[in-house]
This record gives structure tokens, sequence and C-alpha cells, in this order.
């Protein structure tokens, strides 16, 4: 009889117990949307950002130390010499500097969109403040080929064109991948 009370006991108070901590989680804070979409657009983003990020940590650990991003790889192919080096430089810090402003906007913006508190007028700013960057960016494209000896440009044109090869041959890679896995 004891036995069975003290049983009984111990059943009601971890049944207590764990209907605390049940209780005790944190819920999830999903923004509230009047038809989810906004929710859906998020978790695909995210899948999608998740994924892309999974492939490019595979194909970097394929491709080793072969891999380099950016205008830095270019122009070290190019073998610029030091005066190039330096009004490269220089180039590319005045862009930095006339765009702070458009990338601290552009900042605010994300975090206003991250918030869901991003208007349209707020998109239509962001689509601005980003083709002023495009055009920053064209104008220091622009004064590097300036520096470029004829040799330097004719090799850019071969890397680029190697570049784009690349690229084609990974987006026929993943279009082949896509295929295999709807199948």
């Amino acid at each position: 009889m004891f036995l069975r009370k003290s049983l009984f006991a111990v059943a009601g108070i971890m049944l207590a117990v764990g209907m605390g901590v049940c209780a005790q989680e944190t819920q999830s804070q999903t923004p509230s949307t009047q038809d989810g979409t906004l929710q859906r657009d998020r978790v695909e983003r995210m899948e999608k950002r998740r994924e892309r990020k999974g492939n490019r940590e595979g194909r970097q650990a394929r491709e080793g130390r072969e891999r380099h991003r950016g205008m830095g790889h270019l122009m070290r192919e190019l073998n610029l010499s030091e005066e190039q080096r330096q009004q490269s430089r220089a180039i590319m810090q005045r862009r930095l500097e006339s765009t702070k402003l458009q990338r601290e906007e552009l900042f605010k913006l994300r975090e206003k969109r991250n918030a869901g508190t991003f208007t349209a007028d707020d998109e239509a700013r962001a689509r601005a403040l980003h083709q002023e960057m495009r055009t920053a960016m064209e104008g220091a494209r622009t004064e590097m080929d300036g520096l470029l000896t004829a040799e330097q440009k004719a090799k850019r044109e071969e890397l680029k064109k190697e570049r784009k090869g690349r690229m084609e041959q990974r987006m026929k890679e993943r279009q082949e991948r896509l295929n295999k896995n709807l199948l």
C-alpha cells in the first residue's frame, strides 16, 4: 500500500516537473502577417542561403587553394608594378570612401527589412542606392583600365574568359544536380 502511494506521488511529481519545464520553453517568435507569406518567404530564403553556403563550402574544399576572390586576385595575376598597385589601391580607397554613406544607409534599410518595417519607399531607396554603388564601381573599373598596359589588358581579358568558362561549367553542373534531384 505504501509502495503504491509513493509510486503515485513520484509519478505526480515527475508529471508536474515535466509540465513546468515544457511551460518554460521559449516559443519561437514569428512575425505576425495576414497570410503568412512573409514567414514562408523568409524560411525559403534561409533554406536557399544554407544550401548555397553548403555548396560553396564543398566547392571550396574540392578546389582547395585555387579559389580566390575579388579584384585583388585578378590584379595579382596581371603582375602590376608597384606604382600601378599604389594607384589601384588609391582608386579603390576613393571608391570605398565615396560609397560609405550609401553602404551605411543600405545597412539600416536591411535592418528595417529584417525587423519587418520595410516599406515600398524603402525598397525604391535601396534600389537607387544599389545603382549608385554600381555606378561608382564601374567608374573605378574604368579608372583601373587606364592603369593597365596593353599586355595586361590582353591577359585580363584572357582571365575573364577563363573565369566565365568556369562559371558556365559550374552552372551546368548545378543544373544537372537539380535535374537529378527532381527525378
